[in-house]
């Protein structure tokens, strides 16, 4: 076998040998390294722990921009930036919950430029566990729809996906198709329905016009959400029915109590499969969404979509868990 010795890229001529670490081609004299430097200035190293700081301890970049006189505050911002695309470009090392998994579903709502921007929260919670892993956000423009929503359930790893037996969301038009088609079972979260309610009912329902109606109405929708058996339900939707069948009050309140006799299956999803541990709300998601936003204003980082992500994510990733009981697993 006739040995064939290595030809320079360039000219395909012979190579010579020019110093310890460098090559000559012997036709036009070109040379190189036979290992590549790195081009640019050398990264320093730069911990994550200012990242919990900030993100996590409630420290402001201005705080501690006067914990280090020598450091001055644009370099402290500019050096922080780089160590969050560090953060965040790093591959998501977190550990998807094991068994059959709950779909926890939320948006938060921003503006840019006027124009609407909304950051889909998505956690999974096992259905025998009591913590929620949230996995990384979705910004999309404009308002939020059920569309946009399939778009972030995209996001979610194949191997979780195919494990989701249920989906936990707000009263959003359209969620419903989505459950059906991919035969999840639909919770939809009561507290919005009260909160709705207690709005219209006042904290002094007495002086109202008509607040003994509005107070009753309000305690037959939380009988038939908390009712153990069905006799006890049907009784309740039975009053709501008769009561919103003649002037009860304002015409919004009418129109949530029907919308509730429409849906008041996927209300009590919780009820009906108790095997899945669904949780009746989405609180979980909205404490996240509150962590978020307490973070944001503290900061004031929410200047563009992009730095809007990039927190968000960095956040989610160093707190990823919240606890999420299920109805029948919550302490009283």
């Amino acid at each position: 076998m006739v040995p064939q010795h290595v030809k320079s890229p360039c000219c395909r001529a012979p190579i010579w040998r020019f110093g310890h670490r460098r090559r000559q081609c012997s036709c036009c004299q070109h040379t190189w390294r036979i290992r590549r430097r790195k081009r640019g200035r050398p990264a320093s190293r730069r911990q994550f722990d200012v990242l919990r700081k900030v993100l996590l301890e409630g420290y402001s970049l201005y705080h501690l921009s006067k914990r280090r006189p020598s450091l001055s505050l644009p370099t402290l911002r500019y050096r922080f930036r780089q160590t969050l695309q560090r953060f965040i470009a790093q591959p998501d090392a977190r550990q998807l919950p094991a068994g059959p998994l709950i779909l926890l579903a939320d948006g938060l709502w921003f503006q840019f430029d006027k124009k609407p921007w909304v950051l889909y929260l998505i956690a999974l919670k096992p259905c025998k566990g009591k913590k929620a892993l949230f996995l990384d956000p979705i910004l999309l423009p404009g308002k939020e729809a059920a569309i946009r929503w399939k778009q972030a359930f995209a996001n979610v790893p194949p191997e979780a996906y195919r494990r989701i037996r249920a989906l936990a969301v707000d009263n959003l038009r359209g969620m419903d198709v989505i459950a059906r088609r991919e035969r999840w079972v639909l919770q939809l979260c009561q507290f919005h329905l009260i909160l709705k309610l207690q709005a219209h009912r006042g904290m002094m329902p007495h002086r109202l016009q008509g607040g003994k109606v509005r107070q009753e109405i309000f305690l037959l929708v939380r009988q038939a959400l908390d009712a153990p058996d069905t006799a006890q339900t049907n009784h309740a939707l039975a009053r709501l029915a008769d009561l919103i069948s003649r002037p009860c009050g304002p015409q919004r309140i009418e129109q949530v109590v029907r919308e509730f006799l429409r849906r008041v299956a996927y209300y009590r999803s919780c009820r009906m499969h108790p095997s899945l541990g669904l949780p009746a709300t989405t609180n979980a998601v909205e404490s996240m969404g509150g962590v978020i936003r307490d973070m944001l204003r503290r900061n004031r980082s929410a200047s563009s979509p992009k730095a809007l992500l990039a927190w968000a994510t960095a956040l989610i990733r160093l707190r990823p868990e919240v606890v999420c009981n299920g109805k029948h697993h919550q302490p009283k």
